[in-house]
């Protein structure tokens, strides 16, 4: 039984082998990555149970997504496959001022058809913790629909919400996702958001006045993730700061946030204090960057 779920897009993810643009790669990776999917993944590799509830095309990058997923020992059982649809792809840079470059093709894909008919009871059962992105309500209408049901679910079997804004400007512009993620950050337990995310629904940019604005949402924890100078955590009136864990061999900064999510969820899960799940999330953030692609650097313990 999962203890996790997360509902998203994962996609097919191409790259170049070396930090070089788009424009001058000669030859392209492939892999699977996604917000979601990247937080399922690195759960499983803690040793707690992940669920990713999703659609894909019926198509080579669907099926690669799946095996990846089953070889990870996420459950796929609520993921289906969609034999009109398209899975999604995006193609990525990594280059040496950690800049996130990223070229979506996803509009249309099978997961941006995802409709809240799609979720189940059976899908939500002795789940502890419901975790969710703004990315996926971005994607369509049906999927901020989708959304909404499945913190409708969550509700009904008394899990967590977990919720990381995860704001992408190509998706849509401040003012839409302010409308959209405001509601869902307000039925958040834990608020994990970084200085992006903040930009983008509060309008400010200093660490003071983030902490004040999201902690007046009501969250049981808020956790401000800063990269490299690690994360504050908001919690019963109490604030904690950890530092960044070591990354003597940064690479690639996808994934690190998605890892911090993860790492921060399984010691909330194992029942750490709040410092100790922060400090985790900081450790399995730091080894998403000194590997290339999306998951590849989260490190495989159990908690």
């Amino acid at each position: 039984m999962a203890e996790v779920v997360t509902i998203g897009e994962c996609m097919g993810v191409f790259f170049p082998p070396d930090p070089v643009t788009l424009d001058d790669a000669d030859r392209l990776l492939f892999d699977v990555g996604g917000a979601e999917a990247n937080i399922a993944i690195a759960l499983s590799r803690l040793g707690v149970r992940a669920r990713f509830v999703s659609r894909l095309g019926d198509d080579p990058f669907g099926r690669r997504i799946r095996a990846v997923l089953d070889a990870e020992g996420v459950d796929t059982s609520a993921i289906a496959s969609d034999p009109q649809a398209p899975t999604g792809i995006f193609f990525r840079e990594w280059l040496p001022d950690f800049a996130r470059r990223v070229y979506y093709y996803r509009r249309g894909s099978a997961a941006s058809l995802m409709t809240p008919d799609y979720l189940t009871p059976a899908m939500f059962a002795g789940v502890r913790v419901v975790h969710l992105t703004g990315i996926t309500p971005a994607l369509s209408e049906q999927c901020a629909a989708t959304v909404e049901r499945a913190l409708a679910y969550a509700a009904e079997v008394g899990a967590l919400v977990s919720f990381d804004p995860n704001y992408r400007a190509r998706l849509w512009p401040p003012e839409r996702a302010r409308a959209a993620l405001l509601p869902i950050m307000r039925r958040a337990d834990y608020l994990l958001l970084g200085h992006e995310d903040a930009r983008a629904v509060f309008g400010v940019d200093d660490e003071a006045a983030i902490l004040a604005a999201a902690s007046g949402l009501g969250a049981r924890v808020v956790v401000l993730k800063r990269a490299e100078r690690g994360a504050i955590g908001l919690a019963a009136g109490q604030q904690y700061e950890v530092p960044a864990h070591p990354a003597p061999r940064a690479i690639d900064p996808i994934g690190a946030g998605d890892g911090f999510d993860a790492g921060f969820l399984a010691g909330m899960l194992r029942g750490y204090t709040v410092p100790d799940a922060l400090a985790l999330g900081a450790r399995v953030g730091a080894a998403a960057v000194e590997a290339l692609g999306d998951y590849n650097g989260y490190p495989r313990i159990v908690v």
